[in-house]
């Protein structure tokens, strides 16, 4: 009895220090309270800028790769799904965002790194098409190569990463094609329907580089088209 109290005691400690090596690469956000509903709560960045109820961008379809469907168990693809949701601040200092991911993880829970999400990205569509959007990193937000946006807040359990793209989230340490930029630089983009978000799986495309998964391309609503108006970018 002795030796299966202590064999189930090594056990509980060798998955407690497992779960926090794997917390311990992402930013603290992530770890507290993810089993609530915080999605609409403002953090102090929110409090100090003024966001509209409604989105000024939105992405409904979500662009899954051939790199996904090739990869990718048949039951992580019967529950692959993503959509993201911006709003762009009346100045245009400032876009918060929210993306839905199911189908893969954010942090690996069943010992195959198979469908976790290697990294996230918003990009801009200078090579590509709006049904294949392809360019360089603008935001680097989810692990490599680095959390470049200060308030991103992650929740695993949900699937959901949340954050404040600015000016100040600029890093041009890594060189092109993966330098994070201004959202200044990406806001006639931004308003003309060439920002997207790409999620990038445990394959490698080429050398290196870690195959995109799924795409979510942002295009205006209304409230978007009013604030794009107002900045001068029709």
């Amino acid at each position: 009895m002795k030796n299966t109290i202590l064999f189930f005691a090594i056990s509980l400690a060798t998955i407690l220090s497992a779960s926090l090596i794997l917390m311990g690469e992402i930013p603290q956000a992530i770890a507290e309270n993810d089993d609530k509903d915080k999605s609409d709560a403002q953090t102090t960045e929110e409090s100090e800028r003024r966001f509209a109820k409604k989105p000024s961008f939105v992405s409904d379809q979500c662009i899954v790769t051939d790199f996904a469907k090739n990869n990718l168990s048949q039951e992580s693809l019967d529950l692959l799904d993503c959509k993201m949701r911006a709003w762009l601040d009346n100045k245009g200092t400032a876009l918060k965002y929210k993306i839905n991911i199911s189908g893969m993880q954010l942090i690996d829970d069943n010992g195959s790194t198979a469908d976790d999400v290697n990294q996230l990205h918003i990009h801009k569509n200078t090579l590509g098409t709006q049904d294949n959007p392809q360019g360089p990193h603008q935001l680097n937000v989810f692990r490599e190569p680095n959390f470049d946006d200060s308030d991103v807040f992650i929740k695993p359990v949900q699937g959901v990463i949340q954050g404040i793209w600015t000016d100040e989230d600029e890093n041009l340490s890594y060189g092109e094609p993966d330098n994070s930029h201004t959202l200044t630089e990406n806001l006639a983009l931004l308003c003309d329907s060439q920002i997207f978000s790409a999620a990038h799986g445990d394959v490698e495309d080429r050398p290196g580089h870690k195959a995109p998964y799924f795409k979510m391309l942002l295009e205006p609503t209304k409230e978007g088209e009013k604030i794009c108006k107002k900045l001068g970018f029709e």
